[in-house]
């Protein structure tokens, strides 16, 4: 057994590789240098002479590498399910047996050329068994082995874990960049230009520009409660149900109290959306509801004066038997739609202050003829970005910006 003293040395050495394991950037990849480094390091704690990665294959597990010394198994060999130890280690995780231990093949053993070993399963679904060569000797180790192992095993679980969850939320980003348009519309008589930065992989903010027909263009600016994964899917769902409500010539009256009644059903985290919507034609004739979201502006040039879009109704799906009004104006040469969403107006500085609609206005108006479309969405974004770059604050932002030629 060991002293107080040997423990903490020992232990310090483990949490050394559990720290090295977090670390690594892709541990599938990484496996291999792990197992060297074990028996390299555990040599003489524990005895470790080499090492055998096992990959489960439908039925069987089948040898995929050696490691270390003296390792004379064949790549390939297949050990079944029913075999004694695989079913022990994938029942308890971490075993450790010798050649005269229930259920081991003493024969298959010497094919193996393993006398005594200590084995962990890693993976989802047992998917990988880490079968380490234990030398004579330090059979007394036993329980040590077995501890240290776990730890190993756990930590290399957690990362594996993370690696596949952090694998979703990159598929789910995916998908969420493929909601969004790749370009920037080319329509008659107009300069438009979006773009939408998450605050973390993914996001509930939306945007959207859809032909109705070609002397029609449909503008849409969402943003779901929350962030993360909940309100990106939450999103996901108003805005496809949007396109198809507006595909298939739908009221866009009806088509919102038809998605509010959707979002209301829905049992996901993150269950209302605010949703701005307009429609605008190359005559500057255009129409618009807004359900809940922060006021776009009517920049009219000629006056200079902004007006706020706020006809529509209440957030999508709180109740449902929302109702939802429309809203008209006329665009003349020179005016502007400037849409976002809150994570523009409630950026905060270190001081808690606000970007705010204010300074929305200030920057349109400041670079008003200076900027084109596409500029005025970009710089609009860097100037929140600076703004709050020393807070802690953080929301998925979105700015759309449409100006008649």
């Amino acid at each position: 057994m060991l002293e107080g003293k040997q423990y903490r040395e020992l232990f310090k050495k483990v949490e050394k590789h559990l720290s090295q394991i977090e670390q690594q950037p892709l541990l599938k990849d990484t496996l291999g240098l792990i197992i060297n480094n074990l028996i390299t390091d555990f040599r003489d704690d524990f005895g470790f002479t080499g090492a055998r990665l096992y990959v489960l294959d439908e039925k069987v597990y089948r040898l995929e590498s050696k490691y270390g010394e003296d390792v004379p198994a064949p790549l390939g060999i297949e050990l079944p399910l029913d075999y004694g130890p695989i079913t022990a280690v994938r029942r308890a995780g971490c075993i450790y047996m010798d050649r005269d231990s229930k259920d081991v093949d003493v024969h298959l053993e010497e094919k193996l050329g393993v006398d005594r070993f200590a084995a962990i399963t890693v993976g989802q679904g047992n998917a990988y068994i880490i079968a380490f060569s234990v030398k004579k000797g330090l059979e007394g180790q036993r329980d040590e082995i077995l501890f240290a192992l776990s730890s190993i095993r756990h930590a290399v679980n957690l990362k594996l874990a993370k690696e596949s969850l952090e694998n979703i939320v990159l598929q789910s980003q995916e998908i969420q960049l493929s909601l969004l348009p790749e370009k920037d519309p080319v329509f008659e008589g107009y300069d438009i230009s979006g773009r939408s930065i998450p605050a973390q992989i993914v996001g509930g903010d939306v945007y959207d520009f859809i032909f109705v027909t070609p002397k029609i263009l449909g503008i849409a600016v969402g943003d779901a409660t929350g962030h993360g994964l909940p309100a990106a899917l939450q999103a996901r769902d108003a805005l496809v149900g949007l396109r198809m409500g507006i595909h298939e010539d739908q009221k866009i009256v009806k088509v919102f109290e038809k998605l509010n009644s959707i979002i209301h059903r829905s049992r996901l985290t993150s269950r209302y959306v605010s949703l701005f919507y307009m429609e605008i034609e190359p005559n500057g004739q255009a129409v618009y509801i807004n359900a809940g979201h922060v006021y776009p502006f009517h920049y009219r040039k000629r006056k200079e004066r902004f007006v706020p879009l706020t006809e529509g109704g209440m957030v999508l799906g709180p109740t449902s038997n929302a109702t939802y009004g429309r809203g008209f104006l006329y665009l003349e040469p020179g005016d502007s739609i400037i849409a976002f969403s809150d994570g523009i107006t409630e950026a905060k500085n270190l001081s808690g202050e606000d970007y705010g609609d204010d300074r929305v206005k200030e920057f349109v108006k400041k670079h008003y003829d200076e900027f084109n479309a596409g500029q005025m969405v970009d710089r609009l974004l860097d100037d929140v970005a600076v703004w709050s770059k020393d807070s802690d604050y953080t929301d998925d932002r979105t700015v759309v910006f449409a100006k008649k030629l």
